[in-house]
């Protein structure tokens, strides 16, 4: 997965620094508080606001994607979509997509589409 980075514009304080190292370091999803709390064992005084915040900026970028549950997935810039257990909680990356083409959104509703976002639930291969 590609190392992350902030937005231009955006700083790198040490704070911002002690949270994408907590990110880098996690394997699969994980809620704002999980990352808050790994993320103060390097930087004592990091803030909540702050997490939150650089949570945010990544999110905007592509590199994160928050799910429903108020967990965040770490993200790879290609075109995928997620697999979400409901059994273990993993999120798989996927690639199939069922997006209807533009023309067939314009013909249909009038609409125009910019992007989307697709969970799929179910059970992974290890719950199975």
């Amino acid at each position: 997965m590609d190392e992350l980075t902030l937005p231009s514009g955006a700083r790198m304080t040490a704070q911002r620094r002690a949270v994408l190292d907590a990110i880098e370091s996690s394997n699969g999803p994980f809620t704002a508080m999980e990352l808050f709390e790994r993320a103060r064992r390097t930087h004592s005084k990091l803030g909540l606001a702050t997490t939150y915040r650089t949570l945010e900026l990544l999110r905007r970028t592509g590199s994160l994607h928050a799910l429903p549950d108020a967990a965040y997935v770490r993200c790879s810039p290609e075109h995928h979509h997620h697999l979400v257990c409901l059994s273990c909680g993993s999120v798989e990356d996927t690639e199939l997509c069922a997006n209807p083409s533009q023309q067939a959104l314009t013909r249909r509703h009038g609409f125009r589409a910019e992007s989307h976002e697709l969970e799929i639930y179910g059970t992974c291969r290890n719950c199975l």
